[in-house]
């Protein structure tokens, strides 16, 4: 039985009901385990004051919980990135004085229609996420949110696999051109021989160092992923941004775990090229979202790479 990661958005303090905190950086993680389900809850504890912690969260989501608390400026900001990023898969709960009929207004037209609507009821939520299917991604990959040292081990990496991995795979790391493998795998602080996707591990690797694996660095196989600082891309805007973009506009952009400054070189039709501050990692057909943090409306919209 592999791991499923869900957002938690709307209610930082439910997710303290649904598992056992964990780690904690600009995202929090609640684990929970049973015969049924195994799952990583996660919530943006940095957001609504940096929109990153918001995008690092659904770079690593399979499912969402959304739970409608008031009609504000953040749960606008909510349905805009799950519209824009193509979420499909998720539950929506209500507190008892929210008017549902105004939120099914807002969402209609969105994928968020999809979501299904359950009471806040942990027997009723952990079932649901249960019968979900975690997707295997077009490019097997592992997306790295910690690396450090451990003595008498060497490099660890912490991340979520996308893709099926064995102990002593060879991979590479991106955007850089290092290769190393797998010397053991540790799944919920156990060793296993085998991760699966959706499984948060934790990699002890082999031929290569911590300071040259980082967050939101990818593990793959080599060859099979991208690496730039060129980004040449569709481009969808957000309905709800009107500004014009334009070449030499400055913007950031959230590629799975990597925020990068970059700048608008050609802009033309639903085509955009952007100039990364330095190389990112990608599979092609991935998307992202394109941000400006200052302005009042953040999210720009939303990049697929070609």
């Amino acid at each position: 039985m592999g791991n499923i990661n869900v957002a938690v958005l709307g209610d930082p303090e439910f997710a303290k009901e649904l598992g056992k905190k964990g780690s904690v950086t600009d995202f929090s993680i609640y684990n929970y385990k049973s015969d049924q389900l195994t799952a990583a809850f996660m919530v943006p504890t940095s957001y609504p004051d940096k929109l990153q912690s918001l995008t690092n969260v659904l770079a690593m989501a399979d499912a969402v919980i959304l739970v409608v608390k008031a009609m504000n400026k953040e749960l606008g900001e909510f349905i805009i990135a799950l519209d824009l990023l193509g979420f499909k898969r998720g539950l929506i709960m209500f507190d008892e004085y929210v008017e549902k009929d105004k939120f099914i207004s807002l969402v209609k037209g969105t994928t968020l229609e999809s979501f299904i609507v359950i009471d806040k009821s942990l027997e009723e939520i952990y079932p649901r996420l249960a019968a979900h299917e975690i997707p295997k991604p077009a490019v097997e990959h592992v997306v790295v949110d910690a690396a450090f040292d451990v003595k008498s081990v060497g490099t660890v990496v912490l991340g979520v696999s996308r893709g099926n991995f064995a102990v002593h795979d060879e991979l590479q790391s991106y955007p850089e051109d290092k290769k190393a493998s797998i010397r053991s795998i540790q799944v919920h602080d156990k060793d296993v021989k085998n991760a699966v996707p959706g499984d948060r591990v934790g990699f002890s690797l082999k031929g290569v160092t911590v300071e040259e694996v980082e967050r939101g660095h990818m593990l793959a196989r080599p060859g099979t992923l991208q690496a730039s600082d060129t980004l040449t891309a569709k481009w969808k805007q957000s309905k709800y941004f009107t500004e014009k973009l334009e070449a030499g506009m400055h913007l950031f952009a959230a590629i799975g775990l990597q925020y990068r400054a970059v700048v608008i070189e050609k802009i033309e039709g639903d085509g955009i090229v952007l100039k990364a501050d330095r190389k990112v990692a990608y599979a092609k057909g991935s998307s992202f979202l394109l941000l400006k943090p200052e302005s009042k409306m953040r999210i720009a919209g939303v990049v697929t790479l070609l």
